[in-house]
């Protein structure tokens, strides 16, 4: 496959797509610093059209290369979390506004009291508070409370959710939970996300920049969002050589 890879675009976002912005703008990264440089990118292009509150799916660095946060890591949430906290510092440290050569103060907060959850919000303060920017990582549905109000805080400021801890796709407990009255209480009580979805989409989150990875037919194959490109799927074999 070459580099014009399967194109899966978002309805709404497929007029902004031109044949000059397939081959740069919406491929998968190759390594760390291009990642951060294309999520900061597509946080950008959504500040812009005014979107404020960004969710963002990261890979994440292992090794020489990125790989997608699963079962795969061994040390679980703890060691996502390792690789996740500084990922998100960086990230806030590209989109703070530099002013007058003074970089922003980069400071971190735990919110899992027991340490064993894998959770934390990064504050970015500039010299201008217009230029402040707040990263949640990896924070899990019990954060609800916690996002309302850092939400009510940041006001136009940016606030980014990045690799939340729940599931991009869907399981037979989210299908339950979209369901009205008891049936769908209880498909939220089960672990549907529904409710969750909702209230974030209240809050005005939109899922800006996403790096997801399938196994097809024994093929890795990276898929990617990119605010406000749509979707790009392509062979990881095709990027690891390319």
């Amino acid at each position: 496959m070459t580099t014009a890879a399967i194109l899966l675009f978002a309805a709404p976002c497929a007029a902004l797509v031109t044949p000059g912005t397939v081959g740069t703008a919406i491929r998968p990264p190759p390594n760390r610093e291009e990642m951060l440089a294309q999520a900061a990118a597509a946080v950008g292009r959504a500040r812009a059209d005014g979107v404020n509150r960004h969710t963002l799916r990261l890979f994440l660095p292992r090794g020489d290369g990125l790989s997608p946060p699963d079962e795969s890591w061994e040390g679980g949430i703890m060691q996502l979390f390792a690789a996740c906290s500084p990922l998100t510092r960086d990230l806030l440290r590209r989109l703070s506004t530099e002013v007058a050569g003074v970089p922003p103060s980069l400071n971190e907060q735990r919110l899992d009291v027991s340490g064993v959850d894998g959770e934390s919000v990064w504050f970015a303060q500039s010299s201008q508070p217009e230029d402040d920017c707040v990263g949640l990582v990896q924070p899990t549905p019990d954060r609800l409370a916690t996002i309302r109000k850092l939400c009510s805080e940041c006001g136009a400021r940016p606030l980014l959710m990045v690799n939340p801890q729940w599931r991009e796709g869907d399981d037979p407990f989210d299908a339950l939970s979209r369901k009205g009255g008891l049936l769908g209480a209880l498909g939220n009580a089960l672990g549907g996300k529904a409710a969750l979805q909702k209230e974030l989409s209240a809050l005005g989150f939109v899922d800006v920049y996403t790096l997801s990875e399938y196994v097809c037919r024994g093929s890795r194959i990276c898929l990617q969002l990119s605010y406000p490109l749509g979707w790009t799927a392509l062979p990881r074999h095709f990027l690891d050589t390319s």
